[in-house]
């Protein structure tokens, strides 16, 4: 495991003591969390671009979406 240093304006930083006591976390767990969090986003994004690029996709209209589950 990696141990680093982040620089923080003093409101940013009050603001994340805050933050992380609301939730019941450590300062370094809410940083770890939202890098995580970042990642997984960015990772969803590049699955979602490639399911939208790939020739072999298939397109649900609104309507059969409803019919599907009896709207």
């Amino acid at each position: 495991m990696s141990v680093t240093t982040v620089r923080l304006q003093d409101d940013t930083m009050a603001w994340a003591k805050e933050y992380a006591d609301f939730k019941g976390m450590s300062v370094t767990g809410l940083i770890a969390d939202l890098i995580e969090e970042a990642r997984q986003d960015d990772e969803d994004y590049a699955d979602a671009m490639k399911v939208i690029n790939s020739e072999n996709r298939e397109y649900v209209s609104p309507e059969e979406i409803k019919a599907k589950l009896g709207l």
